[in-house]
């Protein structure tokens, strides 16, 4: 058995607000492009993966992907319309802290989100997960615990977790942040391989990151001193 391939990716849309962080934006990502979230800190990068991951309710808005409504927030002073629960999003997170499970092994962290893909059966979960290994540069770590990786490691590792679990929407939150600036260019470089055909929302400070892994750029700004005086 090999790696699936890619379904075709769906498109997203969204619009949110959140007024006590003074967010209000909308865009749309073409299904199997990425889109970056720039802008300074506080104008709501991180509360929209938030958001769509179904971690935080915003007080207005509506978010699409593909067929499925995330999100349908028409009023703040009541309870969603629709809200699709996270583990039911198809989503998958991924932050510049890896967040692998200490107790399990490289090779069992990328095997842990495989029946959400409906991957189950332990040889086939194994099987596929050395394959995502092999795919990642780390062959021979299957059987290393987290505390065993460098930080470059951990992170590879942390990518073929998410992807493993076969989400129909990626969140990328600043995932090369706390990455050795030697480490970094090889897991930018294996984010744009591996990213290919997926429906991608990625929160970042670095143009390096834009130009390697964004197909288009929405700039988040904050409103001006006279605004929030208002």
């Amino acid at each position: 058995m090999t790696i699936p391939e890619q379904a075709v990716a769906p498109e997203l849309s969204v619009q949110l607000s959140v007024k006590a962080r003074n967010v209000d934006i909308a865009f749309t990502v073409t299904g199997g492009q990425t889109i970056a979230l720039t802008g300074p800190n506080g104008a709501g990068k991180t509360t929209t993966l938030l958001a769509l991951a179904g971690w935080l309710i915003p007080d207005t808005g509506m978010a699409q992907l593909g067929n499925t409504v995330l999100f349908e927030c028409p009023d703040p002073m009541q309870r969603p319309a629709i809200w699709t629960p996270a583990l039911q999003r198809g989503i998958g997170y991924l932050s510049q802290d890896p967040q692998l499970f200490p107790h399990l092994t490289a090779r069992q962290n990328i095997m842990y989100g495989m029946p959400r893909a409906g991957v189950t059966g332990r040889k086939t979960q194994r099987t596929l997960a050395d394959q995502w290994l092999e795919r990642i540069g780390l062959g021979n770590y299957g059987k290393h615990k987290p505390d065993q990786l460098s930080g470059g490691q951990a992170q590879r590792v942390a990518i073929a977790r998410v992807l493993a679990s076969g989400p129909d929407l990626v969140l990328l939150d600043e995932p090369l942040a706390a990455l050795d600036v030697n480490a970094a260019p090889a897991i930018r470089g294996l984010l744009a391989e591996v990213l290919a055909q997926h429906t991608v929302v990625l929160v970042t400070h670095h143009s390096e990151d834009i130009v390697a892994l964004a197909d288009d750029v929405y700039q988040l700004g904050l409103p001006s001193r006279s605004e929030t005086q208002q």
